[in-house]
Order: C-alpha cells, then sequence, then structure tokens
C-alpha cells in the first residue's frame, strides 16, 4: 500500500509559483499524450491516398477500417447489364384486340352475305364462282358451298365458332412461343392478369377446335370447308402491346441504383491475414479516389487530429480520476510514469495479438493492467484501469467492429475482482477461475446474440480461458519490476517480509530476544487494531517486525534483554544514554537500507517513535543538573511524527505494550485506563497530528487494544504439588 503524501508537500506546492506549478503538470500530463500518440501509431487509419490496392485473392497483411462514409458506384457496363437483366424480368404485356375479333367476324359475315347474293342472282355456278375468288378451296368444298341448304348449316358453325374462339383469345404461335419469359401479362379492356405464357392458344390451337366442332357437320367434304374458312377468316385477337411493353422495361432499366456499396464510417473493409476480394478491392478503390476527391493534406491532418483527440479524451478521464482521488500518486512522478507505461504495454501487446490473430477480443490482455492496478493500489482502480483501456481500444480502427469493449469490461472487471486478496498460492488459482469464468460466460453471451456455432463459441471459451492463465501469470512476473518502478510494496512483498527465517529477523530472535518478542507481540496487536479500522493489517505486521531492529547494534542497553542482569545506564550519564537510546532509530534505517527493506516498512523505524522525548533520562537529567541547563531536545527522538494509519497504530501499541507489562495487577479495568491515558497523552502531545486517524478510529482502536491485551496479560491459578501444597514458581501471578 502506498504512503499517504505529506501536508508538507502540498502545502509547499500551493506556495509554489505559477511556473513551477505549470512545469509540476506539464511533467504528469506529459505521459498522457505520449501514450495517445502511441496508440495513434500502433493503431493507424484505414488505407492513405498513395497506398496500392493489393491484387485481388492476394493476402491482406494488414486491416483497413473506412475513415469516414462513402459510396463504391457501379460502372457503365455494369449498370447496362443490371438494367437488362432487370428488364428482361418485366412480362411481356399482350392485350385483347377486339379489332381483330370484330375484323374476322366481319369477314366471315361478309364472305356468306355475297355468297347468297351470288346465289339469288345466278344460282350455284354463281355462287362457285364468288367462293373462287375469295378463298381458295378444291371443287369438292366449292360444290359444298353452292349447295344453300349446306351453305346456311356451315355459315352457322363457322361465325359461331369463330365468336366464342377468337373471344377467348388466340395468339400468333411465332410472337408467343419467342417470348423467353415464362409468364405474360395480358390485358382485357380495364383489367390486367398475369398468366401462363403456354395457356395462350395459338393459330395450331384454333384449328384443332375447328376440327372438332366439324363434327356437328354431316360430311368430310363440310368438316374440310370449315377448317378451310377458319384459317381463311383468323386473325390473332392476343398481340402483343410493344409501347407498355417497352415503357416498363425502360422504367426497370432506368431503376438501377448506381451505388454498387455504401459503405458506413469504421466499417470494415479488409481483415488482416484474408485474401482480397472482389468486393473489397472494389471499396478500396472507391476509398483512394475519395481520399483524392477530397484532398491529401487537410483530410490526413484531421483525421490524425480526430484520432489523437479521442485518445486523449479516453485517457484523460483516468488522469483526473487520480488527480481528484489519488493526489498521494499523482504527486509522484514516477506512479504516473508507470500508469503510462503499463497503458503502452497493454496497447502494443493488443496490436501485436490483433495482427496475428485478428478479430480475437478475447485475448486482448487488459486483464493484465487491472490485475497489476489492484495489486498495486485499490480495485477501484483496477476497474476504471480497464473500462478506460477497453474503451480506448473500442474506439480503434482495427478494432472497431470487434466486441473488444465488452471483452475487455468484463475481463477487466473479474481480474481487479479475482486478485483483490494474494497471500496464499491458491488464491492466485482462485483469480485465475474468476478471471476464467468471466471470459467464458462473455464468449457465451455474445456468441448466442451474434448466431455463433457451437465450434466457435468453444473456441471463444478456450481463448479465453488462456488469457486468464497469461494475464495472472504474467502479472505475477512483471509485478517485482512495477514495485521497484513505482516504490510501492504490495502485499506479496509483505509477505515476503514476514518470513521469520530472514536473516535479520534471526538475528533480533538470538540476538536481542526481550527485543523480539515484544515485536511478536506488538505485531499480533497492530494488525488486529489496523483490520479493525480498514488500515493494512499485514503492513502494519511486518513493519513492528522490524520496527527495532537498531537495538541489533547494542541490545544489552535495552531493559527487555537485559533479563534482570546489571543495566549498562547506570553507569553512564543521562545524555549519553539518551544518546544511545536514540540511536538505535538511525541504526535501524542503516540495517534497514542495507536489507533492502521497502520506504513504507522502513517507515516504521523513526515513526513508531515520532517526536517523543525520552522521559527517564530527562528526569534523570534535571535531577542531575538543579541549575536547569538541560536541553529537551537533547533527549528527543529525531521522528518525523507518524504519517500513515499503520505507524501511528504502531506507536498507539508501542507505548501500550510497554505500559502494560509494568502494571502489577493487569485487570481488565486497569489494562482500558491504561491505553485511554497514553492515547489521550499522544493525542495532547501532537504526535497523531500527521496521521489519517480519525477520532472513531482511536475509539475502535482502544476498543481492540483492550480486548487483546486483556486476554494476553491475565492472572493464572496456582497449581498444588503432587504430594500437596502450592510449587513455588507457581505462587506468584504470571503472564503469558
Amino acid at each position: 500500500m502506498p504512503r499517504r503524501p505529506s501536508a508538507q508537500f502540498w502545502e509547499s506546492f500551493i506556495w509554489a509559483s505559477p511556473g513551477e506549478r505549470i512545469r509540476f503538470h506539464l511533467l504528469r500530463w506529459a505521459p498522457l499524450l505520449g501514450v495517445a500518440l502511441l496508440t495513434y501509431l500502433a493503431f493507424p487509419p484505414a488505407i492513405g491516398i498513395g497506398a496500392p490496392v493489393p491484387p485481388i485473392g492476394e493476402i491482406s497483411k494488414r486491416a483497413v477500417v473506412a475513415p469516414f462514409a462513402f459510396q463504391v458506384r457501379k460502372s457503365p457496363e455494369e449498370t447496362a447489364r443490371e438494367g437488362q437483366s432487370r428488364a428482361l424480368t418485366a412480362q411481356p404485356v399482350y392485350r385483347f384486340s377486339a379489332t381483330a375479333y370484330d375484323s374476322s367476324l366481319a369477314v366471315a359475315r361478309a364472305f356468306f352475305a355475297d355468297l347468297e347474293r351470288a346465289a339469288e342472282a345466278g344460282g350455284p355456278a354463281a355462287v362457285e364462282t364468288a367462293v373462287a375468288s375469295r378463298v381458295r378451296l378444291g371443287p369438292e368444298e366449292t360444290r359444298y358451298l353452292a349447295d344453300s341448304v349446306s351453305r346456311r348449316q356451315l355459315q352457322e358453325v363457322a361465325t359461331h365458332f369463330l365468336a366464342e374462339g377468337l373471344q377467348r383469345g388466340v395468339a400468333d404461335a411465332g410472337a408467343i412461343r419467342s417470348e423467353v419469359s415464362q409468364d405474360i401479362s395480358l390485358r382485357r379492356g380495364e383489367t390486367e392478369r398475369i398468366v401462363s405464357r403456354d395457356s395462350i392458344l395459338t393459330f395450331a390451337d384454333l384449328m384443332e377446335q375447328a376440327e372438332a366442332a366439324g363434327t356437328n357437320l354431316p360430311t368430310a367434304a363440310g368438316q374440310r370447308t370449315l377448317r378451310r374458312l377458319v384459317g381463311a377468316f383468323y386473325h390473332p385477337t392476343i398481340v402483343l402491346d410493344p409501347f407498355v411493353t417497352t415503357a416498363r422495361r425502360e422504367q426497370l432499366r432506368g431503376s438501377v441504383d448506381p451505388v454498387k456499396y455504401s459503405v458506413r464510417t469504421g466499417e470494415r473493409i479488409l481483415r488482416a491475414g484474408e485474401p482480397v476480394t472482389e468486393e473489397a478491392s472494389a471499396k478500396l478503390i472507391a476509398l483512394r479516389e475519395e481520399h483524392r476527391r477530397r484532398g491529401t493534406g487537410g483530410l490526413a491532418l484531421r483525421s490524425a487530429a480526430g484520432a489523437l483527440l479521442y485518445n486523449t479524451i479516453v485517457l484523460s478521464a483516468f488522469w483526473l480520476l487520480i488527480v481528484f482521488y489519488r493526489r498521494e500518486s499523482y504527486a509522484e512522478r514516477r506512479q504516473m510514469s508507470f500508469f503510462a507505461a503499463l497503458f503502452a504495454v497493454v496497447i502494443l501487446l493488443t496490436a501485436g495479438i490483433a495482427g496475428l490473430f485478428p478479430e480475437r477480443p478475447e485475448l486482448v490482455p487488459i486483464p493484465l493492467a487491472a490485475i497489476l492496478v489492484t495489486m498495486l493500489y485499490n480495485g477501484r482502480i483496477g476497474v476504471f484501469a480497464a473500462v478506460t483501456l477497453a474503451i480506448l481500444l473500442d474506439g480503434q480502427w482495427a478494432l472497431r467492429e470487434s466486441h473488444t469493449l465488452f471483452f475487455g469490461l468484463v475481463g477487466g472487471v473479474a481480474g481487479a475482482i479475482g486478485i483483490r486478496v494474494v497471500r496464499r498460492r491458491r488464491h492466485l488459482y482462485v483469480t485465475i477461475a474468476v478471471l476464467a469464468g468471466a471470459s467464458v460466460m462473455a464468449s457465451i453471451a455474445v456468441g448466442l446474440s451474434q448466431g455463433w456455432s457451437t465450434a466457435s463459441i468453444l473456441g471463444s471459451c478456450l481463448l479465453g480461458a488462456v488469457m486468464a492463465v497469461a494475464s495472472a501469470a504474467l502479472a505475477m512476473m512483471v509485478m517485482p519490476v512495477a514495485e521497484s518502478a513505482t516504490r510501492i510494496t504490495t502485499d506479496l512483498t509483505l509477505l515476503e517480509l514476514s518470513d521469520l527465517g530472514r536473516p535479520l529477523l534471526r538475528r533480533l530472535a538470538l540476538e536481542a530476544p526481550g527485543t523480539w518478542a515484544h515485536s511478536l507481540a506488538m505485531a499480533n496487536l497492530c494488525e488486529s487494531a489496523c483490520n479493525i479500522i480498514g488500515a493494512n493489517g499485514l503492513l502494519a505486521r511486518v513493519g513492528c517486525y522490524y520496527h527495532d531492529i537498531g537495538k541489533l547494534a547494542s541490545p544489552g542497553h535495552f531493559v527487555e534483554n537485559q533479563g534482570g542482569g546489571p543495566n549498562p545506564h547506570d553507569l553512564m550519564r543521562p545524555q549519553d544514554s539518551a544518546r544511545l537510546i536514540q540511536s538505535h532509530v538511525a541504526d535501524g534505517l542503516a540495517l534497514a537500507e542495507a536489507a533492502h527493506l521497502p520506504p513504507v516498512v522502513k517507515a516504521f523505524i523513526p515513526e513508531h517513535h515520532g517526536t517523543t522525548y525520552i522521559t527517564y533520562f530527562l528526569s534523570r537529567a534535571r535531577g542531575s543538573d538543579p541549575d536547569g541547563r538541560v536541553d529537551p531536545a537533547d533527549y528527543r527522538y529525531p521522528g518525523p511524527r507518524p504519517q500513515s494509519a499503520e505507524t501511528a497504530v504502531a506507536m498507539l501499541a508501542d507505548s501500550a505494550e510497554a505500559a502494560i507489562r509494568v502494571l502489577g495487577y493487569p485487570t481488565p479495568e486497569a489494562v482500558r485506563s491504561a491505553i485511554e491515558h497514553l492515547v489521550q497523552q499522544k493525542l495532547g502531545s501532537g504526535q497523531l497530528d500527521d496521521a489519517p486517524l480519525t477520532l472513531r478510529d482511536l475509539d475502535r482502536i482502544k476498543r481492540e487494544f483492550a480486548r487483546v491485551m486483556s486476554g494476553t496479560y491475565h492472572k493464572r491459578i496456582g497449581y498444588p504439588r503432587a504430594s500437596g501444597g502450592v510449587a513455588p514458581e507457581f505462587q506468584s501471578a504470571e503472564r503469558e
């Protein structure tokens, strides 16, 4: 956990000159601009004006996304072909010709009327002459018509047949059979309907029907005459309407859309690693032409400015979060640079993955950033880092049509939640399981909503699980570097430092056992109290282990290590004793520096004493110098006062543990009274002024101290000897 910045830093910043303030902010916002530029370079805009269009069938080396909306127009040849194809879909329009119908019947009636007049004027010979002049018939058919009875019978059958047959509609066989369309549009008056081409009668059909109608005539000559007359008087009554047909087909030709493809902004034109299709080639050519039409310089500049502005705005949201809610991190230039470096790594990894495995948002390493930030800071900042990266990457040209935003959000939130506490190896497996489970659920959700096949969904789930393992493993590998870069100590490092087998702690246990016992008691007390108030209990425990390591320089000069033997301070001057006691702070810092302890742990060494006085030797000095020439500053610890909640609790625990040890009868009431007194003493002397503790926190600390210490320092009962009585070593009260 990072330490809070000192109040002096922000006070000095408030009084800084405008130039210093500007420089301060520029140094912390410059990394953001670098990340925005790197993102633009990692995901460049679509194909440029001068870039050649790859041939059809060639494997594309990069993805191309439309930077703006444009249209791909059809060539004149394509328009003509499509127009002709559409024109052929229009059914030809045929109409019933009433004129042809009337003309056929009129000719038939006039023919029989002329024969009647010829019969009246000249008899059968005149009829035969009239027939020969009008119709080509054989001698037998001519004689048949010369007979008045036969002629009138034939006239009735022929005119009736023609009236009915031609009314149904008869078309020219050559015209109707040459139509490509299987259906035609037939118009009768104001009505029009679609009928099958083969359902229209032709002359052959009419003659077959005439042969059937001839059965009503008694002789074969009469039947032959009927067929000859029907053929002579026939006119097609179903005829093509060329004007309407042509108008309709021209309308269809003119309805051809000149636009072949409409490309919207952000639409993926070409995918990396896939062959160039005919459609993609046409779109790329049109895009290049549109670039040329719009102009080169202005468009490129506008595109670059828009992309950089987008990246900057998205990243600024995260930077502002740090400014307003993590001022201690914003004050540290190295931490802001770390955020920029982490974002840059995720962006570069994503660019590489997108090139190797296009359209695989499951592999975007946003969970890596969420895990690292959560372990270094907290889950809220980890989630916000994941959200920022998801929005940033989803807005890039090459990723706009993928599901990067959704998978990034799900994976980032799962990573931040799953890595909240890692103090044992199995906790890492829990993190991987949470992240893998979230990725699988995301794959199923997207797959079902997008209609993926079962195989595609399973493949996506597998990739998500692989990314979960890779993100957690890579985060563990990178964590030491991240801690070194930010100078933030994570719980993993604290767990390593809490190993009681570390050389410095082993020395303390062997060379200063009393100090070591005191450190262990303090560690239990501090951890419990810090957990109660929401501080870092693990940090408090580790800090207490090392807070008095400076006593290794001269362990015998500290009462807890004297074991009831002679006290060297009895033979020393008070000021020399005080100087030796004070030196254990500097000695402890030197040992901590040599052991490469992190700053948050080293802070316990000076801050658990703060700037308090060494009252025992100060009192001795004043007693031995009645003239009052004693300088209290010589008997004061160098400080600083506690700057964090953990070191403040350590100060209180150190005093409480020492105070309870000297109580003759540590009843719960006496313990609570002693704790209350020492807390008020620290408050009154200003030792807790710089610590982020509230009065409510202090009340909870006091209650927890009293609970733990009342259970630790208690009286024991006396145990009788085997032969009766009580052993002398158990007759007095003992402490555990």
